[in-house]
């Protein structure tokens, strides 16, 4: 069974909301709450066949000791803490708890959260925009499960068994932030996993009880802060990744720009902190020395260059390859989009076209070129590929199968 442990101060409408949402998408599971001196106090809400223990505490002992209270009232073989400003989604559960079989601990990814857990959907508005937005992006990260040293504690599952053998959560940090990245350090100090389970989305508010605390957030960070780096070393925050291995026994196979979409035995780069990569670096500028690179696979990340960007971009990378390696690049289909507006070429046709595909302004990236078929060949022959071809639609590194990008393949001549 599961035992769902939510701490709460006040906010009685969203924790009825996560609530709700636990109801309806989970099964073989228990609530416990631990109302951390709420007025009024916490009122159970109706939750089907769940079983909902309430644990009150006159005042707000804070984040630590709550959960540590919860852990213990829990009766179930798996725990997870779950702020109340969480929204779950089908599926959830049983992903988290299916990654358990070879992670001491385990949490999902989310829209609200500091570092790589930090996932950036389809927009919704309502809980079944959300439901939809968490399915198709399940359906385009797949089942990885990310080995990290720390994820972020909205919400974590773990055995009840480690919390037994770790012992409490630190209950110094007062009244929360950082105990559950000490918890898991601990767990990896010991010699447990700790992983994001990439296919699993739920949705964060964020930082709600510390806005009804009025509490001074920074002030309580900064001090906490330097409790775990006194700990854990001063750079803690930073090692939220672990580096991956950059020359492993077999091919060194790169998926350049890769954005949430990682592929299975790549290393997965990307310039930006804020996405699960592997190697966090310039694609320009590559920890490998000429000749090493068995494969590289650029999606959607060349249109982010200039022209002449670009044709750099490709002559370094066919340097890096070794002789008869493997390249394959995707980009937008200017040939495509350019007919799919002249069909309908209304005002709103064209600013969907500048918006999304031509300028990309809804990526924090913005694209600098655009291609053609014709012109993505041509500017990898020029850079020294041969055998050049046209990729299928549905080829397997494709995030979508959609007819509005092109992708070529070629190998180093």
């Amino acid at each position: 069974m599961l035992s769902i442990v939510i701490p709460v101060f006040n906010q009685h409408d969203m924790t009825h909301e996560c609530i709700t949402a636990i109801r309806e998408t989970t099964q073989d599971c228990e609530i416990i709450i631990v109302d951390n001196g709420s007025d009024p106090a916490f009122r159970a809400p109706f939750t089907g066949f769940i079983g909902l223990t309430i644990i009150r505490n006159e005042k707000n002992e804070g984040f630590p000791v709550a959960v540590n209270q919860g852990i213990r009232a829990a009766q179930g073989e798996i725990v997870c803490l779950l702020n109340n400003d969480v929204i779950v989604t089908p599926g959830w559960s049983e992903k988290l708890t299916a990654a358990l079989d070879e992670f001491s601990i385990v949490g999902p990814m989310t829209n609200y959260v500091a570092g790589i857990q930090k996932a950036h959907t389809a927009n919704y508005t309502n809980k079944d925009e959300l439901n939809d937005a968490a399915h198709e992006w399940a359906q385009n990260v797949g089942d990885e499960v990310q080995e990290v040293n720390f994820v972020i504690g909205f919400c974590m599952a773990f055995k009840r068994a480690l919390f037994d053998e770790l012992g409490d959560f630190d209950e110094s940090l007062w009244p929360c932030s950082g105990e559950e990245i000490d918890f898991c350090l601990s767990a990896r100090e010991a010699g447990h996993r700790v992983g994001i389970v990439a296919g699993c989305y739920v949705h964060h508010e964020g930082s709600q009880t510390f806005k009804a605390m009025d509490a001074d957030y920074e002030a309580i960070c900064k001090r906490n802060d330097a409790h775990l780096a006194e700990k854990w070393g001063k750079d803690f925050w930073m090692r939220q990744a672990i580096e991956a291995d950059l020359y492993p026994d077999g091919p060194i196979k790169l998926n350049l720009g890769c954005g949430p979409f990682r592929l299975s035995g790549f290393i997965n780069v990307d310039v930006s902190e804020n996405v699960p990569a592997d190697l966090t670096c310039d694609a320009l500028a590559l920890p490998y020395r000429v000749g090493t690179v068995d494969e590289i696979y650029c999606g959607h990340m060349l249109e982010h260059l200039t022209l002449a960007e670009g044709k750099k971009a490709l002559k370094y990378w066919n340097c890096l390859l070794k002789p008869c390696g493997k390249i394959a690049v995707t980009v937008p289909d200017f040939d495509v989009l350019a007919k799919k507006y002249l069909d309908n070429p209304t005002v709103d046709a064209l600013k969907e076209m500048n918006d999304l595909y031509i300028y990309s302004y809804c990526q924090e990236s913005h694209h600098r070129y655009c291609y053609s078929g014709d012109l993505l060949k041509q500017v990898m022959e020029e850079a020294g590929f041969k055998d050049v071809r046209r990729l299928p639609v549905d080829h397997p590194y494709f995030v979508d199968p959609v007819d509005w990008q092109v992708g070529f393949e070629g190998v180093k001549a």
